[in-house]
């Protein structure tokens, strides 16, 4: 992207996760729902014994105001990698802070994030990585979500929501164990599970797409781009094109956006 070329707006979407162990969890609710109201951010933040999971707005200033409060409320949090891109107007409607069993619901128990995920692979080497002809490339994604773009020749695992993904992988992949694969989803967190899944199982060349999508579209130039569409989000924007920019009004059909309410999908964020 050509940052040069793009207009400042005046607030900041800030995407992030982060697995580590959280045996008290519960108790950093309250603060960081506080800490969200006194900085004026407004967004969701998912809490689980396996880390921290969200996507939040506001100006500059209160962004920073509030990555330092996490930090605070808890040391874990003080090195959390953000995804952002500036937008007109803020997306969400709400401060939220939910407590869930897992930050991004597999329902798969004992799945280890920490030590033994996929192999991270930077925005400027995904494009050579995929073009190879013996990789497999899996969209973690939901299908309403990679119905509205995806990477030129990934595959679509049609999955409702991110709880069918090991039953795609037990009815179409245990054949491929020593089979390159590389997963993208859209901020990251899924694409980590994901391969931590497959490691767990067996599979020995497993990728993942660092940063996930949104870190793809905001370092990748467009001719270079191997983005195909637009990119699904988890806020009131629904989706931006391939420089991160809100799609403009009625180049997402209402139809399908009222159909797929963003309320509905906060537990499957990023």
């Amino acid at each position: 992207m050509n940052q040069s070329e793009k207009k400042t707006n005046p607030y900041i979407v800030a995407s992030f996760y982060k697995f580590t162990p959280l045996p008290d969890y519960e108790l950093l609710r309250q603060p960081l729902l506080d800490g969200m109201i006194q900085c004026h951010i407004k967004g969701t933040l998912i809490l689980a014994s396996e880390g921290i999971n969200g996507s939040f707005c506001g100006t500059r200033e209160n962004i920073d105001r509030y990555k330092a409060l996490l930090g605070n409320v808890q040391p874990a949090f003080s090195n959390i990698r953000f995804i952002e891109n500036d937008n007109d107007s803020n997306p969400f409607d709400k401060s939220k802070v939910k407590l869930r069993k897992e930050i991004v619901s597999m329902g798969v128990e004992g799945v280890d994030t920490v030590e033994n995920t996929g192999v991270h692979v930077k925005p400027e080497e995904w494009n050579k990585l995929i073009s190879e002809e013996d990789v497999l490339v899996i969209d973690t994604r939901n299908d309403y979500e990679i119905e509205l773009g995806t990477f030129k020749g990934a595959t679509n695992p049609k999955t409702i929501n991110f709880r069918d993904f090991p039953e795609y992988v037990r009815t179409h992949l245990m054949g491929e164990k020593t089979k390159k694969i590389a997963m993208c989803c859209t901020g990251g967190v899924r694409c980590e599970k994901s391969t931590a899944y497959l490691k767990q199982l067996g599979f020995e060349n497993v990728y993942q797409l660092d940063g996930g999508i949104l870190s793809y579209l905001e370092s990748m130039p467009e001719e270079q781009s191997l983005w195909v569409g637009s990119c699904f989000v988890f806020d009131n924007r629904v989706a931006v094109d391939n420089q991160l920019n809100r799609l403009s009004s009625g180049t997402v059909d209402l139809e399908w956006k009222n159909k797929f309410r963003v309320k509905q999908f906060d537990d499957n964020s990023m």
